[in-house]
């Protein structure tokens, strides 16, 4: 039987299990052995768009560039892709978890890679923002902007890795239309005045929390999460009221494993120290001085200072949960109080000191920004403050003399 020619191709319909009409496309390629081979494609919604992919694909065997794309899932080469990544451990457990809960089941993680188009991917990216949630208690719900943002971008780094090895011609995910980042956007930050600030830890305090000291430390340095849950006590030096800030905990819990904690260098890769006042140099040296007493084991250079009630590690997730507990009873006795998440407390910080008037460049070392832009690109609505004075203070130097200016 004579072989068919590399330009035949057909078009035709076929109807999903949900009941949907769409089109594949089919036509012939050539192999290096000389013999020919039967290769599809599918998913397209419309007749018009199968037809464009099939002349597509018949000018790239025309010209010798023709790919013979892979029929591997999405699912298995993304296993591989991931295997592959090197990244921080916490940002490979996001990406991993991602895929585990939102792409591993649905239609496009059970696709060839070569069949998934930009129609498909838009389907499950509305899907993922109808009814995409799929934690305790929140099933079926909408999932956010952001999360969904996040697996696109996934699909797309999968994807991009494909196309690179040669299997696919052309990354889908680049032609969707996921979540805008306008729309994936964090909410607008919220943080609290000094006075607010006060209430909080006067409340904190006389309750009993055992965890008073981390929220004044978070208050007073403006750390990160890891970077409080990895200080020691042998980064404290009390003489002269100094924090060293060399590190962060690395906390990694995937399903069905145990958590991997690990101890890293900070965000911006570098050690930083950062001054703190008498009040909590105090705090610190009461506790120390506690835990000498009562469990010197706890009292020593190495270990934590802020550690769960058994001494051990905290799990940051926990952590932050504990953080919420706190801030919504705080707020059940004092209902003018906004409830912040822990992350904001950092903010508060940066923003108190930037509406005193302390220069930017110090605010961003404090926080450890890797440089002075990255200060004034966030914390742009605590900079205006600094324009206004600096406005008075030229007025007041160019005034005639022997008019009075306010300062």
């Amino acid at each position: 039987m004579p072989r068919r020619s590399n330009q035949d191709g057909t078009v035709s319909s076929y109807t999903t299990q949900s009941g949907e009409t769409r089109y594949r496309v089919a036509y012939w390629v050539e192999r290096p052995d000389g013999d020919s081979v039967r290769r599809f494609r599918r998913g397209f919604a419309t007749e018009r768009d199968a037809l464009n992919a099939l002349v597509e694909v018949q000018v790239d065997i025309r010209r010798g560039v023709h790919v013979d794309e892979t029929r591997e899932t999405f699912n298995a080469y993304a296993e591989k892709y991931l295997d592959s990544l090197r990244v921080r451990p916490t940002t490979l457990a996001g990406y991993r978890k991602h895929f585990r809960v939102h792409v591993l089941p649905s239609s496009v993680g059970r696709s060839p890679i070569a069949d998934i188009t930009k129609d498909q991917l838009n389907r499950f990216y509305r899907q993922l923002e109808q009814t995409g949630r799929k934690d305790r208690g929140h099933i079926g719900e909408s999932l956010g902007a952001a999360t969904v943002r996040h697996v696109h971008v996934l699909i797309s780094q999968v994807l991009q890795h494909a196309l690179e090895d040669g299997l696919i011609r052309f990354n889908p995910a680049k032609r969707a239309s996921p979540p805008t980042k306008l729309e994936a956007a964090p909410p607008e930050m919220t943080t609290w005045s000094a006075e607010d600030a006060r209430l909080f830890l006067d409340w904190s305090e006389s309750s009993g929390d055992y965890l008073w000291l981390a929220w004044l430390t978070l208050l007073g340095t403006g750390m990160r999460r890891g970077e409080i849950l990895g200080l020691r006590w042998k980064d404290l030096d009390l003489d002269n009221n100094v924090i060293t800030i060399a590190r962060a905990m690395s906390y990694v819990k995937e399903a069905g494993s145990r958590p991997v904690i690990d101890f890293r260098a900070t965000k911006s890769g570098r050690v930083r120290n950062v001054d703190i006042d008498a009040r909590l140099a105090e705090a610190f040296r009461a506790k120390h001085e506690m835990l000498r007493a009562v469990s010197p084991e706890h009292a020593r250079g190495e270990h934590l200072i802020f550690c769960n009630r058994y001494g051990e590690p905290h799990n940051p997730t926990q952590f932050s949960r504990q953080w919420r507990e706190r801030v919504a009873k705080a707020v059940e006795a004092h209902p003018d109080l906004d409830a912040l998440h822990l992350h904001e407390l950092r903010h508060t910080h940066a923003t108190l000191l930037l509406r005193a008037g302390v220069h930017p460049k110090i605010v961003s070392e404090r926080l450890g920004h890797a440089d002075i832009q990255t200060t004034l690109n966030t914390y742009s609505h605590a900079v205006k403050t600094l324009q206004r004075g600096a406005a008075d203070l030229v007025g007041a130097l160019l005034a005639p003399a022997g008019l009075e200016q306010p300062v």
